[in-house]
Order: structure tokens, then C-alpha cells, then sequence
């Protein structure tokens, strides 16, 4: 159950357009493209403009969030790295699966002799089968066959040997024999939580730097109407000391002030390359191509209670699970270990059956069968006994680690559902800052009609309206990113933007 679903009910269903360039459509078919947007998650903007200033472009490929996200999933370098691992993975639990399936093998030799003036060839040849039973008997089973070619001598053997040997203590018993075969299971559902925990972070890192690419554009808009803005006021200082209205010493002031927005907006520039090349980075695309961020962040309000997602955190959290799964893996090392402990007592049985053919013999038929019991009991190992303490100590600390992992969780949670709703009361603020800000541009601007304010007071008040634009916009994308943080702590982004691994 995600975040959506507990607080504002289905995600919004949109269709999520493709960016240019397309990514390679062979690149990781196995994750899909991410079709829904969130409910708090607000639809890109018609706009290619900003809050700022609707007269302000950039040149490059509109992008959204969900664009961003979909090429994410499809180019990121981390996401294919984790792919990659995948298949070891899932390999090495093919292997650990392979533990009871029957081992065949062929053997054999063959060599040519010459001892003195006398030549001689052996040929050996030995297919064999070994077989691991659940309970722990092994069994064997081999062909030998071999030749002697010699100048006076020639003999041919073919005999079957098959042995059979089963723990009575010591390595007996389904559930112990098995314990590997669940270990690398267990493994693989780690595994899976690992990918899951990979993808989340990376989708959440996308739509962060997404995010600051926006703040970024915003903040280079700004800087540039402060520049045009103080432009037209040196101007209009210029004409002023032209018609002798003005002393010339007055407008050092609102020079200064212009080469200071100069470089206020080179630094916004550079901010706007730097946020634009950690986004391409990690879509993995060319860092020379332009894209412009498109979205229009004005978020709704939410009201996450914490004794809830603390639930849902428990259920969805890949690093809990993950723990979880450790913790009975650390278990079925416990139980081998103690396993080990026992006493050595083996029931084994041998024969060999076949016939040995000579030149200067008769043939000889070979039927030896040998049974018994073997026993091997030590008393003072304690290599033996060290398994058990490192088994439990392994089980011991993994238990704590469950404790500490929960005991996180519900610290971050409690933090960021408290940043929430400051976050939102910030927001709020910001508005009514807004709203006054450019109540009080309008009513300057009426005054200077009337003669009563000067340009200088209408430009100062028109610069505190764009640093509460910027403001503004700061908190709603902070309030977003608290939102896409608690969703990352629930473990519920892939739910969230309903991406569906196919692992």
C-alpha cells in the first residue's frame, strides 16, 4: 500500500510523453516506463516560461518529471549495473539448486611406454556418476575400464565400483543437507530488495535533481530581470543627470548595483550548467545536450499520520525485509552449526563387480562387497565448537540489527512527516509573502503615477517581489521533495510510480 493510496487515494493516470532523443529500446526491456503521475505530484506546466517572468525562455528539449524518470529507468548507469549483478546472482543460486542433481564425469588416460627395448600402452577410461541425497548419503558410482598392450602381455579390465555412505549424526537429516539450498534462496530475495532499494534511490535522485534543475532556471530568470531592471534605472539616472535634474555622483550607487547583478547572474548561469549536468549524468545521456525542465511544482496538501506509514514502512522497506531474510539465514547457520557438533557415524557399503581378461589367464570375475560402519569422535575440538559461538553471535547481532533498522525507520519517519507539515506552513507563508509583496509593487506603482515615490522605491519593492517568487518557489519544491523523501523511506516509490522491476 504506498503513500498515495493511504492518503489521497488512486494515483492521477496520465500518459507520459517521450522525450527526444528516445532512449536505445533495447537498453534494459526489463524495466518498464513509469505510466502514472502521484497525486501531490502536479502535471508539467503548457508553459515553456517560468513564475517569474512568462517572457523568459530557454532554448533546449522540454522535459517533465515523468520524462526524466522514464529515461532514468532506461539509461542510468546504476540501474544497469545493478542488472548486470543480477545475473551472477542468479546464477549462483542455479548452482546452490544444483546441489542434489547428479554430478556425471568422465575420466581417462592413456600413455605409451617403452621401459629398456620393451614398449608397452595403457588406456584408462572411467565414466562415473556422484549423487548427493537430501538426507546426506552420497552415493558414487564409476566404470573402469582399462587396457594393457604389451609386447608378450595384453590385459583388459572392466569393473563397477559403486559406494554408498550415510551420516547417521553428523551431516544427516533433510533440514540440514537442505540449509545451503534455502541460505542462497534467502539470498535471492536480498538480492531482489537490493535491486528494488537500487531503483527507488535512483528514481528519487532523478526527480530531486530534476527538481534543482527547475530552481536552477528560476533563479537564472530572476537574475536576469534584475539585471534588465537595473539597466533601466542606470538609464533613467542617465537622463536625469542629462536634464540637470540629478547630481552624477547619485548614480554610482545604481552602478554598482548593476555590475553586482552581473554577476549575481553569472553565477546563476553557472548554477544552471551544474544542475543540468548532474540531471544528464545520471539519465545518462550526453552532457552537451540541452533540456529544459518542465514542471509546474504547486503541490497539494497532505496529512501522512505516522503510526500508519509506520506500517506500511515495515512492509515495503527493502532494508528491513532484507534484515529479515538475514536474520533466517543466520538461523540456518545456527542449526548447521550445532549440526556440526555432533559425532561422526557413517554407514557405508562398497562393491565392485566386472571381470579382468589376461592372455596367459583365465578370465577372473571380480565381486568384492564390503558394508559396515565407520566412527570418528572427537573430544577436545574446538574448531568445532567456535562454529557454534560465531553462528550465534551472527544470529545475536543480525537480531539487533532488525532493532536498529526499525528504531531508524521510525526516527525518519517521525522526522519527515514533522517537516511536512512545517514545510507546508512555510508554504503558506511564502504566499501570503508573495501575495503582499506584489500588493505592495502595485500600490508604489500608483503612488509613482501621482508623483508621490520615485523609480527607485518602485524597483527596490519590484526586487523583494522577485525574492518572494523565489521563495515561493523553494517551498514548494522543498515541500515535494519531503514527500518523494517519505515515500523513499516507506519503500513505496516503485508503487508509488507503479514501475514494475520483471526481474
Amino acid at each position: 500500500m504506498s503513500l498515495i493510496a493511504l492518503q489521497v487515494g488512486a494515483a492521477v493516470a496520465q500518459s507520459v510523453p517521450v522525450p527526444t532523443p528516445r532512449p536505445d529500446p533495447d537498453a534494459l526491456e526489463a524495466v518498464p516506463t513509469p505510466t502514472p503521475r502521484p497525486a501531490h505530484v502536479p502535471p508539467a506546466s503548457s508553459e515553456a516560461g517560468y513564475a517569474s517572468d512568462p517572457r523568459f525562455t530557454l532554448s533546449g528539449t522540454p522535459m517533465s518529471l515523468a520524462d526524466a524518470i522514464f529515461l532514468g529507468l532506461r539509461q542510468n548507469r546504476s540501474i544497469k549495473s545493478a542488472y548486470i549483478n543480477r545475473v551472477a546472482q542468479k546464477f549462483s543460486l542455479k548452482v546452490a539448486e544444483d546441489r542434489f542433481t547428479p554430478q556425471f564425469a568422465i575420466a581417462g588416460s592413456a600413455a605409451r611406454h617403452r621401459i629398456g627395448d620393451v614398449d608397452s600402452t595403457t588406456i584408462d577410461v572411467s565414466p562415473g556418476v556422484s549423487v548427493l541425497a537430501p538426507t546426506g548419503a552420497v552415493f558414487d558410482f564409476a566404470w573402469n575400464n582399462s587396457a594393457f598392450l604389451g609386447e608378450s602381455e595384453r590385459t583388459l579390465s572392466s569393473i563397477a565400483e559403486l559406494s554408498v555412505e550415510q551420516p547417521l549424526l553428523r551431516g544427516a537429516g533433510v533440514r540440514v543437507n537442505t540449509a545451503p539450498v534455502r541460505t542462497a534462496r534467502l539470498g535471492e530475495r536480498i538480492n531482489r530488495l537490493q535491486l528494488s532499494a537500487t531503483v527507488s534511490e535512483t528514481v528519487a535522485s532523478v526527480i530531486f535533481s530534476h527538481r534543482d534543475l527547475l530552481l536552477a532556471q528560476e533563479e537564472l530568470a530572476l537574475a536576469k530581470a534584475a539585471v534588465g531592471r537595473a539597466e533601466e534605472l542606470v538609464g533613467i539616472n542617465a537622463a536625469l543627470i542629462s536634464a540637470g535634474r540629478m547630481a552624477a555622483v547619485e548614480s554610482v550607487q545604481a552602478e554598482a548595483d548593476l555590475e553586482s547583478q552581473k554577476l549575481r547572474l553569472l553565477q546563476a548561469a553557472q548554477g544552471l550548467d551544474n544542475a543540468r549536468f548532474a540531471l544528464l549524468d545520471l539519465l545518462g545521456l550526453d552532457l552537451n545536450s540541452k533540456i529544459v525542465a518542465r514542471e509546474n511544482p504547486t503541490p497539494k496538501r497532505i496529512s501522512p499520520q505516522a503510526d500508519k506509514l509506520m506500517s506500511v514502512a515495515l512492509m515495503n522497506r527493502p532494508d528491513y525485509l532484507g534484515q529479515l531474510y538475514a536474520i533466517e539465514q543466520s538461523r540456518l547457520g545456527y542449526e548447521v552449526a550445532e549440526n556440526e557438533q555432533l559425532w561422526d557415524i557413517d554407514l557405508f557399503a562398497r562393491g565392485r563387480l566386472g571381470r579382468e581378461y589376461a592372455d596367459v589367464a583365465p578370465t577372473r570375475r571380480v565381486a568384492d562387497i564390503t558394508a559396515g560402519l565407520r566412527f570418528d569422535i572427537p573430544f577436545n575440538d574446538l574448531s568445532r565448537r567456535q562454529q557454534l559461538v560465531n553462528a550465534g553471535t551472527d544470529l545475536r547481532s543480525a537480531e539487533l540489527q532488525l532493532a536498529v533498522i526499525r528504531s531508524g525507520i521510525e526516527m525518519q519517519i517521525l522526522s519527515t512527516v514533522s517537516e511536512i507539515e512545517i514545510l507546508w506552513q512555510q508554504l503558506g507563508i511564502a504566499r501570503r509573502s508573495h501575495e503582499l509583496a506584489l500588493e505592495a509593487v502595485d500600490i508604489e506603482r500608483t503612488k509613482l503615477s501621482a508623483g508621490r515615490s520615485s523609480t527607485f522605491e518602485v524597483r527596490s519593492l519590484e526586487n523583494d517581489l522577485r525574492a518572494s517568487e523565489i521563495r515561493l518557489l523553494q517551498a514548494r519544491v522543498g515541500y515535494l521533495n519531503a514527500l518523494t523523501r517519505l515515500d523513499l523511506q516507506l519503500g513505496t516509490t516503485l508503487k508509488t510510480w507503479e514501475i514494475d522491476l520483471r526481474d
